[in-house]
């Protein structure tokens, strides 16, 4: 009787142990920002292996992900540590009923596509959060929020007390103190509310996030940011997009106004799938100093939206020294090809411009005011399935018709000469073995 009890006991649990190792060749000559005719183009390898251990019984939840990124050549040969080994998931789950979960700890959170909140699963090493979550799905509906609180850790000079039972946060990355870039650090406190409805035809996903910051004693400022994704597929026909808005401060005694809007329309019935869209994020009108207008999608996978070669949105601005941004007007148009059984291509074309005006200095020493066009992005990607749990990608893209307004925001001046070409290509082969 003993043993029966222990073996249906031990049938409400399941172990999972899942693997992975991506190494990726990168060539860039031109990434992020355009490369000048006398520099030369730079070569890496970048690799992750990951452990992800999964365990679920009737009640009780918990997953493990620990993962290893490294650039080859960066730690010597003969060598104890080199501080590469971090956690990139780790939490646990109590299931209160069939559609509830509790979920504490560091995880991953993505919401519609990643546009606000992604994974950032092209960079090595990823991207999650410390939170306590709370999850509801059932046919049609899906309700989720979640809370974090963040301190600095030990050190930095500061007394651990005062460290840990403060209640600023400092933590800033990309700019400083400087309150106009996009690269901000993670809020003191953050709240997150999201709901989709589905129907028989789509759905429509609406968010509200709530970010405060304490950067130092006695100053104090927050933003909110709502959201609305609809999402809806007639036949061959899909249609839909995205529209969110940031108000609050972006500093003390500074105000935040921005807004981003996209709409796509898709038809899968066409050899390749075309989806045509375009998306509209506000520039920042750096005339005032007390109003910043530009929208900035803080925790979303912007490389997956905004041209793979990471000119906007992705470590890094586009105003000029990383300052305010000029904003931008993406018109995109996305294909997908079969090219047999276990290959496939994808084609991406961007056009962008920027929407807000900047001034520079031209080649004459004379002031000069920039707006409108930036280029033209080609991406190309080459996806083949050589066996299951291996697979191996390769992509392409050019930047083409690089216009003096994108180097005045690239912070490159209009003396300087950029190379007659600008391209990044890379190579990857990922192992996604399940051991268990």
């Amino acid at each position: 009787m003993l043993a029966l009890l222990s073996v249906s006991s031990v049938s409400f649990a399941q172990l999972s142990l899942d693997a992975q190792y991506r190494p990726r060749l990168e060539i860039r000559n031109g990434f992020k920002k355009p490369a000048l005719e006398s520099a030369s183009p730079a070569a890496f390898i970048e690799q992750r292996a990951r452990l992800t251990a999964g365990y679920t019984s009737e009640k009780v939840g918990f997953k493990l992900s620990v993962q290893d990124v490294r650039i080859w050549g960066e730690v010597g040969q003969i060598n104890k540590s080199d501080q590469l080994f971090s956690a990139h998931e780790a939490y646990g789950e109590y299931y209160a009923s069939e559609n509830s979960t509790f979920r504490i700890g560091r995880q991953e959170i993505v919401y519609d596509g990643a546009r606000f909140f992604g994974n950032l699963d092209w960079a090595m090493q990823g991207c999650s959060l410390d939170a306590l979550r709370y999850i509801y799905k059932n046919e049609a509906n899906h309700f989720e929020a979640f809370a974090a609180w963040n301190q600095p850790g030990f050190g930095d000079g500061a007394p651990e007390p005062a460290k840990l039972s403060g209640t600023t946060y400092s933590i800033t990355t990309g700019g400083g103190s400087n309150p106009r870039i996009f690269n901000l650090g993670l809020p003191k406190a953050q709240f997150t509310a999201y709901y989709k409805r589905s129907f028989s035809a789509g759905t429509i996903g609406i968010m509200v996030s709530n970010d405060h910051y304490h950067p130092a004693a006695g100053v104090k400022f927050s933003d909110v940011t709502v959201g609305i994704s609809p999402d809806f597929t007639f036949d061959a026909l899909k249609v839909g997009g995205q529209f969110f808005y940031t108000g609050g401060s972006a500093a003390q005694d500074v105000d935040l106004s921005g807004f981003m809007a996209n709409a796509y329309v898709q038809h899968t019935g066409i050899v390749g799938s075309p989806l045509l869209g375009v998306d509209y994020l506000t520039g920042d009108d750096s005339s005032t100093d007390d109003k910043i207008e530009g929208w900035s999608p803080k925790y979303g996978t912007n490389h997956k939206f905004y041209g793979f070669m990471d000119y906007f949105y992705v470590g890094n601005g586009h105003g000029g020294g990383n300052a305010a941004s000029a904003g931008l007007l993406d018109v995109y148009l996305k294909t997908s090809f079969k090219l047999g059984k276990k290959t496939s291509l994808l084609g991406h074309l961007h056009y962008f411009a920027s929407t807000a005006e900047r001034t520079g200095t031209n080649t004459d020493g004379a002031s000069e005011t920039y707006k409108g066009a930036l280029g033209t992005e080609l991406d190309l990607v080459v996806v083949h399935k050589i066996t299951p749990g291996i697979v191996l990608k390769g992509g392409y893209s050019q930047m083409f018709g690089i216009t003096d307004t994108m180097k005045a925001l690239k912070g490159i001046s209009a003396s300087e000469e950029i190379a007659g070409v600008q391209n990044w290509g890379w190579i990857m082969l990922a192992f996604n073995p399940k051991l268990l």
